[in-house]
């Protein structure tokens, strides 16, 4: 609303008023106006008031409170509502979902019974693809001679490809044979029950990269997919479809993609707007020009004329005789959890400073061609006084920068450093001298006064590094939806606010040679002062912290859903340098933690998992809750916590007797190793990476103080999307039948 529409509705009242009145009032100074503007405001809050009491009528608009009596006056019920702390949450768990759940309940009971009401609940519920089938149809059983047409089911062809990829799977055409074990059994479930109804669901989703360079692995005609030349596993990026919507094909889910489906149907998988494209000088390779092979050791001789890929592996392969001479590029897609380090999925950008000058870096035309230009850009308008002391580089492209990037932030200056929505732009940091190892530093200098700066030669020494300058003036950064490989982040000087927000700060590369060399090499260092850094929604390997000069408080460091992984597994995730305690203050929230970690002092730690030990010099203050502690840490005051609370009970049923005194240690044992985290994955590229396995301890997928699961993915809230989806599966499933869940992914 503008400025005067505002003044008209603020002075609504007064302007029902004659003209007269008006005017004898202005002669006295506006009492009256000032006693109208005051009644209007309370006028306004009624009319508010008035308008929600109409919204709250309809189940669409009303308040997020009164959502759990409509849900009773429809006989449903809701179960918990979580609230989300981060910057996703699953599609069951919030109020949109909640909403629709109550006002399609009538119309869901219309449809008891069938299975699009089946395949619906389970998307609205979960967010994920969903297809639902009937057992008795699938199983193989005898055909019957009186009438061979009627339930004809018979064994796979070993002869057909396709049928072998899709195998064990809800897209399989093989008929199995029958198992008596209930789908539902919490012990093992059974596979194909006859009677029964399974729900399968695709949990990972298909994260995108468009026309990024490929990465040459070695010689001129080896190239992989990875821009860090990692192994990948390409998958199938699903074609839009309506909502709810069940899968028929493999096309339709995210999947990983086999040779031999590849082989077999290149045009399905291969192409400009399909799963997987090379771009040779800008123009794809033709599809006929396509072969498939395992490039596993780079074994295969490819013909001339031809292009080897092997989607298993992310490799692709020229002909060795006749390297390409132009730049190639990919399209591909990988299979990930998502929503956090950065990627094609949607995600809250940050917010752009006030007067910040915007400049973009990308392919297009009037665009800067890398990162460096765009901050000489900035850098050159400083100088003449033209530019805002607040810029945003927004990099619009899924390419690979690798420049050199030496930073300077003067007090007062604002930095923000992000990715295009829906764009993933590598940075692999070089140093343009030579003699420096290579890195991505960022500076932040003190102010100098007028009499020094005019004083500066040859001769002049640099100031004294020193917290000088108040906070507020103290130069900010923030990294938002990008990757920072091969070299770590470097900080260092005065800075202020540092943010890192949907990023991956991943030093070690998928190159053997180059692995042995940065595997012990940290993803960020932190030598700035006060810098206070908060870390969320991003993947980051080693983090080191400098120690400052006496008399400075700990760096106030913050991690939030995320994952803090060592350069080995049982390497440190978080310390100082030459093995010493990092000298900060730790908050994580919602974390997985792989590796050990030693600090100074805890802030809080909560719905975290830290599967090495956690040391800490000062245990007087702060607190950790609802997490999982590795044995041997050494912490503040620990609640509701593990294996503490398993080993707590242990101890209580010796007391009672229930268990003998002689077995005490065993059951210790065997209670703390049943608690340990265990993950799908802990390989750094792999799908599913950090995520808790399938039959993890129920201690750890419900151990938050919110009943979530622990760790990094607390706020997608899967499991308790899958709990919500298996007691509404039971309301609506066929008469007589035994209903389950299954995960295709």
């Amino acid at each position: 609303m503008s400025a005067p529409d505002a003044m008209y509705e603020l002075d609504g009242l007064y302007n029902l008023l004659p003209a007269i009145y008006r005017t004898r009032d202005a002669t006295l100074g506006s009492p009256l106006r000032t006693l109208l503007r005051a009644i209007g405001t309370q006028v306004d809050q009624l009319t508010a008031d008035i308008d929600q009491l109409y919204q709250n009528w309809f189940i669409e608009t009303c308040e997020d409170d009164l959502v759990p009596y409509f849900a009773q006056l429809v006989g449903l019920d809701l179960g918990p509502v979580p609230a989300s702390g981060g910057d996703f949450a699953a599609a069951g768990t919030n109020a949109t979902w909640r909403r629709r759940e109550v006002a399609d309940a009538i119309a869901d009971r219309r449809r008891k019974g069938s299975f699009s009401v089946l395949e619906q609940l389970a998307f609205d519920a979960t967010g994920w693809p969903a297809r639902a089938l009937e057992l008795t149809n699938t199983t193989l059983a005898t055909q019957s001679i009186r009438f061979p047409t009627i339930g004809h089911r018979r064994s796979i062809d070993m002869r057909d490809g396709d049928a072998l990829d899709v195998l064990d799977t809800p897209l399989s055409r093989a008929a199995p044979l029958a198992d008596v074990r209930r789908l539902s059994s919490h012990r093992t479930p059974g596979g194909t029950v006859p009677g029964g109804v399974a729900v399968w669901l695709w949990r990972l989703v298909a994260d995108g990269v468009q026309r990024a360079p490929a990465r040459v692995h070695s010689g001129d005609s080896r190239y992989c997919f990875d821009p860090l030349g990692r192994d990948t596993a390409l998958a199938v990026s699903p074609a839009p479809r309506a909502p709810g919507a069940a899968p028929v094909l493999d096309l339709d889910v995210p999947v990983p993609i086999s040779r031999g489906a590849l082989a077999r149907r290149t045009a399905d998988y291969y192409g400009p707007g399909r799963s997987i494209c090379v771009y040779r000088a800008g123009e794809p390779v033709p599809r006929e020009e396509i072969v498939v092979a395992d490039l596993a050791g780079w074994r295969h001789r490819v013909p001339p004329g031809r292009v080897a890929i092997d989607p298993e592996r992310g490799r692709i392969a020229f002909p060795s005789r006749h390297p390409p001479q132009e730049g190639i590029e990919v399209s591909y897609s990988r299979l990930t959890v998502g929503g956090i380090g950065g990627g094609s999925y949607e995600r809250p950008l940050s917010p752009t400073p006030a007067n910040a000058t915007v400049y973009a870096v990308g392919t297009s035309a009037g665009q800067h061609r890398s990162i460096r230009a765009a901050l000489d850009a900035w850098t050159a308008a400083k100088r003449k006084g033209t530019a805002s002391p607040a810029a945003v580089i927004e990099i619009g492209h899924d390419g690979v920068y690798a420049e050199p990037l030496q930073i300077e932030l003067s007090p007062g200056e604002q930095l923000v450093l992000q990715a295009a929505q829906g764009c993933r732009p590598v940075l692999i940091p070089l140093e343009d001298r030579g003699d420096r190892p290579d890195r991505l530093l960022v500076r932040g200098r003190e102010h100098e006064p007028p009499e020094q700066r005019r004083g500066r030669g040859a001769k002049a020494k640099p100031p004294p590094v020193r917290a000088s300058a108040p906070p507020a003036e103290l130069p900010s950064l923030t990294l938002d939806g990008i990757w920072i490989a091969g070299h770590p982040l470097e900080l260092d000087g005065l800075l202020g606010h540092v943010s890192i927000r949907h990023c991956t700060l991943v030093p070690a590369v998928g190159d053997e040679q180059l692995q042995a060399r940065h595997d012990l090499a940290p993803s960020l260092v932190v030598r700035a002062l006060p810098c206070p850094i908060s870390i969320s929604s991003s993947v980051l390997g080693r983090i080191e912290v400098d120690p400052p000069e006496l008399g400075f408080d700990p760096v106030a460091l913050s991690v939030a859903d995320s994952v803090l992984a060592a350069s080995r597994l049982r390497g440190r995730a978080l310390t100082g340098v030459d093995g010493e305690r990092a000298f900060a203050s730790l908050t994580l929230e919602r974390a997985t933690v792989l590796g050990s970690t030693d600090v100074h002092d805890v802030r809080l730690i909560e719905s975290s998992i830290l599967n090495g030990p956690l040391r800490c010099e000062r245990r007087q203050t702060g607190s950790v809750r609802f997490s999982y502690i590795a044995p041997e840490s050494e912490t503040p005051r620990r609640t509701g916590c593990q294996p503490d609370k398993v080993r707590e009970a242990v101890e209580e049923e010796v007391r009672r007797g229930t268990i003998e005194a002689s077995e005490r240690a065993r059951a210790l044992a065997r209670e703390t190793a049943r608690v340990e985290p265990r993950f799908d994955s802990v390989v750094f590229g792999e799908r599913a990476y950090a995520r808790l396995a399938t039959g993890a301890a129920t201690e750890l997928i419900h151990g938050a103080a919110d009943e979530g699961e622990l760790g990094v993915y607390h706020d997608m809230w899967q499991a308790l999307a899958v709990a919500d989806l298996r007691r509404r599966l039971r309301e609506f499933a066929p008469a007589g039948t035994d209903i389950g869940i299954r995960f295709a992914t």
